[in-house]
């Protein structure tokens, strides 16, 4: 069984990308657009709830998406 989650940005964040590459195969990292404008990149686990969520203008902690990525998707490849 693969269990894929998502990080999906609605702007094109490519930091967020670079934090999530070493989940590749177990995560897949899109560009999307939605009608919030509140948050600029979201982490969907594999139920579809949102495990993580970085909101619009802010600079990306790092270290809590890669926390919720080893957390939903185990240790990174």
């Amino acid at each position: 069984m693969r269990v894929v989650g998502s990080c999906s940005t609605s702007s094109d964040r490519a930091e967020v990308r670079d934090a999530a590459a070493a989940w590749t195969g177990r995560v897949d990292t899109v560009t999307a657009r939605t009608g919030r404008v509140d948050v600029d990149a979201l982490l969907i686990r594999p139920d579809g709830c949102a495990a993580w969520a970085l909101p619009s203008g802010r600079d990306l902690d790092a270290t809590t998406l890669v926390r919720a990525l080893g957390t939903w998707f185990g240790q990174p490849a």
